[in-house]
């Protein structure tokens, strides 16, 4: 279990150090990407894709979507998590890995390939139809839903549930703390960064699970 989460966590300070100084978005409002990428924001980074790929407890097969999703993925919402955006050009990255892992389960499991693509699916609709009811999200935590789907449909039908509800609670607890704390420094935006909630939510309930 160490070794695919060191892996997942020396691959996330790769992405932070060399990919995200380098994202470009085209709008003058886009924020300095390359300021967030320092060496504490990668000791940050490698301990939290490292704790989380420890916790998870994740099955051996299940790493070839896990590593992608930690090591692409924890960037990305890193990103979120300071900024608020969440760069397609990161995105697609993260999709890119875990769509070769999914290729990779397929070809030895059929049935675990499946689960995981009826997860993503079934996240990617949930947080769509969300998304058009409400202003609160964005369509970049529509696409986060996809990934955050495959790996929670890992867990069958209570797993995704889990995951889904374990992110809507954290992503819950971060508002209103988001909300208290803008309450009391009128310069903080109203809006708050649910990527990181989402990507949080597979984690905690496999750990939980075991």
């Amino acid at each position: 279990m160490w070794e695919p989460a060191v892996g997942a966590a020396l691959l996330a300070v790769a992405v932070l150090a060399w990919v995200v100084p380098r994202v470009r978005v085209a709008d003058p409002e886009a924020p300095d990407f390359a300021s967030l990428s320092t060496p504490w924001s990668w000791i940050a980074i490698a301990a939290t894709t490292l704790l989380a790929g420890l916790v998870a407890g994740v099955e051996p097969l299940h790493w070839m979507l896990w590593l992608p999703y930690l090591g692409l993925g924890a960037p990305l919402v890193y990103v979120d998590l300071r900024t608020t955006w969440l760069p397609k050009r990161l995105h697609w990255l993260a999709a890119a890995g875990m769509a070769a892992g999914w290729i990779a389960v397929a070809l030895t499991d059929w049935r675990t390939a499946v689960a995981a693509a009826a997860g993503a699916a079934a996240a990617g609709l949930f947080l769509y139809t969300a998304w058009r009811v409400t202003a609160a999200l964005g369509f970049g935590d529509v696409r986060l839903a996809f990934l955050v789907g495959a790996v929670a449909g890992l867990g069958g039908a209570s797993g995704w549930a889990a995951s889904l509800l374990a992110g809507t609670v954290l992503g819950a607890v971060h508002g209103i703390a988001h909300a208290l704390w803008a309450r009391r420094d009128r310069a903080r935006p109203a809006h708050f960064p649910y990527g990181p909630a989402l990507w949080l939510g597979p984690i905690v309930a496999q750990a939980i699970a075991g």
